[in-house]
């Protein structure tokens, strides 16, 4: 018997959304977005308070705020990339120690978005490539999954801005399964999911200067490509490189 259908199919709408306006390699011709200076913000003719302040350099913190910065050319590679210390970032950045409450906030405590690492074979330690150079961050049980063995080669090839990427000695790749997230809250999840994934790269920034590495945010990067390089039904949202 016909019957009324009642759903939203919000799946089908954050599909639409996304990949309309993702990166593929035969659209970068076309993809190319006139540089414009940014103009300073005016003042509007409001009363001004002033906001004088000097960093406190003792402060790691404080010291930390004030290094972040994107990296903007090659990468320094300062730090030898160990299974010890991407434990100590994974804690940091990410999973937050113990007791489950993680590094960064949720909406409602979903924790949608996926983290996967991308190693570079021939810039980080042997035990972080020798099983496979893709992994998944399981923060619920403090364990990175080994996915596949992909040449640094390939990787390169995902991105548009391929020298920067041949210099770095990771990637993190922060994706979401599409059809999983709007369970709770519907037709704002996909909002929601990149809030979070937000949340989730000023960690990563703030704690790859904290701990002696550069970090570039990254949006050049062929969609279709990083989703095949790390597998499943994952849909990219965001990618740092960390060198």
């Amino acid at each position: 018997m016909w019957a009324w259908d009642y759903s939203l199919k919000v799946e089908e709408k954050f599909f639409d959304y996304h990949f309309s306006s993702i990166n593929a390699e035969e659209y970068t011709s076309t993809q190319l977005y006139k540089h414009y200076k940014r103009k300073e913000k005016s003042n509007k003719g409001y009363i001004k308070k002033e906001l004088p302040y000097t960093f406190d350099l003792a402060s790691s913190f404080e010291k930390t705020i004030l290094n972040r910065k994107t990296c903007v050319g090659t990468f320094s590679n300062n730090q030898r990339i160990t299974m010890n210390l991407i434990a100590r970032f994974s804690q940091l950045a990410f999973i937050g120690g113990e007791g489950g409450h993680r590094a960064y906030p949720s909406g409602g405590a979903r924790y949608y978005v996926n983290i996967h690492y991308m190693f570079h074979n021939e810039r980080v330690d042997e035990d972080l490539w020798k099983q496979g150079n893709i992994s998944e961050l399981n923060m619920d049980t403090n364990q990175l999954l080994i996915k596949d063995s992909i040449p640094w080669q390939v990787v390169e090839d995902a991105f548009i801005q391929k020298k920067l990427v041949s210099t770095a000695q990771f990637a993190i790749v922060l994706s979401v399964d599409l059809q999983s997230i709007s369970k709770k809250y519907t037709d704002i999840s996909y909002k929601l999911v990149q809030q979070e994934a937000g949340h989730i790269g000023q960690n990563i920034q703030l704690v790859s200067t904290y701990l002696g590495m550069q970090s570039l945010p990254l949006g050049g990067f062929y969609d279709l490509e990083v989703n095949r390089l790390i597998g499943g039904n994952e849909t990219t949202l965001y990618v740092f490189l960390i060198g």
